[in-house]
């Protein structure tokens, strides 16, 4: 038998975070900000590079100043650089972020003739499903075109092929122009894909409900598959086989959200990643509940830190926090 190194592949958004560095004023309020690199896959391919996972990233970069920094900062952590597309004459993505009084976070995206968005299904690089163990994919990549209908071939032939998909919609309401458009692509990937994650913030948006178990009642979901809901500072939750597993986070001195939610789906597709697909399917509510505590801590430890690239942790960061705060099943 020839074994075949498998990988992850991750697909979405790249960008820079313009973070404010003062909390609770809000974009309007706001005076002075950080630079930071982001983009929900692009710092869920970061965050699994640093926990010591194969990762490729997908994405169509584009040739100007930042472009070049965010290829530097991709192989500088090790993200394998085969999936990227060159993207000549095109921008980069810029966003806006600050923290309301609320403690939510707040997002203007900038994209004129950005790269990111403008892949086409023809610019696919050649990607092997048996060389991959997992395809995550998602963001507010999913609501442009022609970069979302690229990103959906993807994940056709993902399936397809056997390999496990994870989808993190990450819904960001002020950008999606046409919202039944993207309520009609994400509801058509819910009941399909083996992983759901999503925020309580996404859940709420996309079904209307008021409270997670309503919004969980109203989803479509794969029954086969495995669906996480985050909840901020209460942790997590998962259903499983009709099951709910929850996993409480721990108390941090909070310095900045952005990033905490791919921390965490880093964390659990870097243990569901040696698992694939079939092996998804053995997975015990125990083996479960430590996948969240492990991805909890991720994380909290992204929440503490400004930046959300820059802030994924590696394993043993990782192991430490746990140990510390005492987070075993």
């Amino acid at each position: 038998m020839i074994y075949v190194k498998k990988r992850v592949i991750c697909a979405g958004d790249i960008l820079y975070d313009f973070i404010s560095a003062e909390r609770g004023t809000g974009l309007a309020g706001a005076s002075h900000f950080v630079k930071k690199p982001g983009g929900s896959p692009f710092n869920i391919a970061i965050g699994l590079a640093r926990l010591g996972v194969d990762v490729s990233f997908l994405i169509k970069i584009g040739d100007d100043e930042f472009g070049g920094a965010l290829k530097q900062f991709l192989m500088d952590e090790g993200v394998d650089m085969s999936c990227v597309v060159d993207g000549a004459g095109h921008n980069t993505t810029l966003a806006m972020v600050a923290v309301d009084e609320r403690g939510k976070v707040e997002f203007r995206f900038y994209r004129d003739n950005a790269a990111d968005i403008s892949l086409t299904t023809d610019e696919l690089p050649p990607i092997t499903p048996r060389e991959t163990s997992v395809f995550q994919f998602g963001s507010i990549a999913l609501a442009d075109s022609p970069v979302g209908d690229a990103y959906m071939v993807v994940f056709e032939k993902m399936r397809a092929s056997g390999v496990m998909t994870v989808l993190d919609p990450n819904v960001r309401p002020l950008y999606v122009a046409d919202k039944p458009v993207f309520k009609k692509r994400i509801s058509y990937l819910i009941p399909l894909v083996d992983v759901l994650k999503l925020s309580d913030d996404d859940l709420f948006w996309l079904t209307g409900a008021r409270t997670v178990e309503e919004g969980l009642a109203r989803l479509n979901c794969n029954h086969a598959g495995l669906v996480i809901v985050t909840e901020g500072s209460r942790g997590a939750r998962a259903v499983w086989r009709g099951e709910t597993i929850s996993a409480p986070c721990p108390c941090v001195e909070v310095a900045e959200t952005t990033g905490c939610g791919d921390a965490f789906i880093a964390g659990v597709i870097s243990k569901l990643a040696p698992l694939g697909r079939m092996g998804l399917a053995d997975m015990t509510p125990f083996s479960l509940k430590n996948t969240l505590i492990w991805a909890n801590a991720c994380a909290s430890i992204v929440a503490s830190r400004y930046g959300a690239a820059n802030s994924m942790p590696r394993t043993n960061e990782v192991e430490e926090f746990i140990l510390n705060h005492n987070m075993r099943a």
